[in-house]
C-alpha cells in the first residue's frame, strides 16, 4: 500500500512538472492526460490532398476507407512512413522536437471467384512521446536540497484490421471490417538529489511504469461512382473499450476509455481531365466518452479538408501528379481549458512510375504538411513530411 501511495505521489509531482516544465520536449503535448494525439493512418496522396482517408479513387487499400480496395485486379501493398519536425511554447517556456512514424502498412489480395478483395492492415491509432523535467528546492531535515525531476513517456495505440471489400457491378462497392486495439505504454520518473548537499549516500529515485492495450472496432463502408467523373464514399466505425492494462510490476487497476462513434464521408470530382478536386468530413463526438478525467474531452466534433490534384505529366504509362490541400481537424483532447483547434496547409507529389490502363501498377507519394495546433495556454507548430510506397502485382 505504501509503495502504491509512493508511487502516485512521484507521478501526480511529475504531471505537474510537465504541465510548468523547466525543460521539455514532444511530438506534441495535446492529450498528455489522455491517450496522446491521433495520428492519422493515410497515405502520401490523401496527406497532400488534406485528405481525412476517404472518398479518393484508389487502387490501393486504405486502412480508413474500408470499401476502398475492392477494385484491386492484383495483390497490393502499401507502406507509409511520417518524419516530423515540431516547436510548441507554452507561456514562457518553449521547446523542439524531431519524430518518426509509421502511420500505416496495408496489403490487399484478390479473390479470386468472388471479385472481391481481401485485406490486412495495421495503423496507427493514438500516440504519446513526450518528456518534462523541471529543477527545484525541497526541504529535507531542515536543509534546502536542489532535486531534478524528469517523467517522460513513449507508446501509444494502433489498430489491426482484417477487411474485405466486395464490388456489385460498375458503380458501387461494399466493404467491412473487423480489428483488434494492439499497443503499449511505457512511462520512466526519475529524480536525482544534488550529492554535494545530501552526500552519496543517497541514491537517485527511479520508477517505471508499463501499460498494454487492449479492445476491438468495427468499421463498414460504401463507395459509390454515379457518374464517370464522380467518386463518393462513406463510412461508419464503432468501437468497444480501450483498455489499458498494468504489467509487470507497474502499480495500478485496469482502467477503461470510451472510443466515440466515428463517421466519415469524402468525394472527389474530375474537373477535367488531368484536374481533380477532393473534399472529405469526419465526425467524432468525443465530448460524451468514459473514463477520461474531467476537463480533458473536447467539444469539436468536425474535421474537414479539402485539395486539388493536378495531372502535370501524363503519359501513356506513367504520370506525375502535383497536389495541394488543406484541412481543419478536431483534436479529442484538450491540454488544458480551451478546445483544440489543428490547421494544416499541405502539398505535395506523386510519383506513378508503371501505369496500366490509368491504374498505377507501382507508385510514390510524396507529402509535406506545415500545421499548427492551439489549446491555450499551448501553442504547436509542426512541418511534417509523408513518404509513401506501392506496389501492385507483386
Amino acid at each position: 500500500m505504501r509503495r502504491a501511495v509512493i508511487a502516485g505521489a512521484f507521478i501526480a509531482i511529475a504531471f505537474i512538472a510537465c504541465i510548468a516544465p523547466h525543460a521539455a520536449s514532444a511530438q506534441s503535448f495535446l492529450g498528455f492526460r489522455a491517450l496522446g494525439v491521433p495520428v492519422e493512418a493515410v497515405g502520401g496522396r490523401a496527406t497532400s490532398l488534406g485528405n481525412l482517408g476517404i472518398g479518393l479513387p484508389l487502387v490501393a487499400v486504405s486502412p480508413t476507407d474500408p470499401a476502398a480496395g475492392a477494385r484491386l485486379l492484383a495483390p497490393t501493398i502499401t507502406v507509409s512512413m511520417q518524419p516530423s519536425w515540431s516547436d510548441f511554447a507554452m507561456g514562457d517556456q518553449s521547446g523542439t522536437s524531431r519524430t518518426t512514424g509509421f502511420p500505416f502498412i496495408a496489403i490487399g489480395y484478390p479473390v479470386s471467384g468472388t471479385g472481391g478483395t481481401a485485406t490486412v492492415s495495421v495503423a496507427g491509432h493514438m500516440e504519446q512521446r513526450w518528456a518534462g523535467e523541471r529543477t527545484e528546492n525541497i526541504r529535507l531535515g531542515g536543509v534546502d536540497v536542489p532535486v531534478n525531476d524528469r517523467f517522460e513517456t513513449n507508446g501509444g495505440t494502433s489498430v489491426a484490421r482484417l477487411g474485405y471489400a466486395q464490388p456489385f457491378g460498375e458503380r458501387i462497392a461494399l466493404g467491412v471490417s473487423v480489428g483488434t486495439y494492439v499497443g503499449r505504454l511505457n512511462q520512466v520518473f526519475d529524480r536525482n538529489l544534488d550529492s554535494l548537499v545530501v552526500g552519496d549516500d543517497v541514491q537517485p529515485y527511479s520508477e517505471e511504469y508499463l501499460w498494454d492495450y487492449s479492445g476491438y472496432t468495427l468499421a463498414a463502408g460504401i463507395a459509390l461512382d454515379p457518374h464517370d467523373l464522380v467518386h463518393i464514399a462513406g463510412a461508419v466505425e464503432w468501437s468497444g473499450d480501450l483498455t489499458e492494462s498494468p504489467q509487470g510490476e507497474t502499480v495500478g487497476a485496469e482502467k477503461s476509455y470510451g472510443i466515440p462513434l466515428r463517421l466519415s464521408a469524402g468525394a472527389t470530382g474530375r474537373l477535367t481531365q488531368r484536374l481533380l478536386i477532393n473534399t472529405s468530413f469526419v465526425y467524432q463526438d468525443w465530448a460524451g466518452a468514459d473514463g477520461y478525467a474531467s476537463g480533458v474531452l473536447s467539444a469539436n466534433k468536425m474535421s474537414y479538408g479539402v485539395g486539388l490534384e493536378w495531372r502535370a505529366i501524363q503519359q501513356e504509362s506513367r504520370s506525375f501528379p502535383l497536389r495541394l490541400g488543406y484541412r481543419s481537424g478536431a483534436p479529442p483532447f484538450r491540454f488544458d481549458a480551451q478546445d483544440p483547434a489543428e490547421s494544416v496547409w499541405t502539398a505535395g507529389l506523386g510519383l506513378n512510375l508503371v501505369e496500366l490502363d490509368g491504374l498505377p501498377i507501382g507508385w510514390v507519394d510524396l507529402a509535406v504538411e506545415r500545421g499548427s495546433r492551439t489549446s491555450l495556454p499551448l501553442d504547436e507548430n509542426f512541418w511534417r513530411g509523408t513518404i509513401s510506397i506501392g506496389i501492385s502485382q507483386f
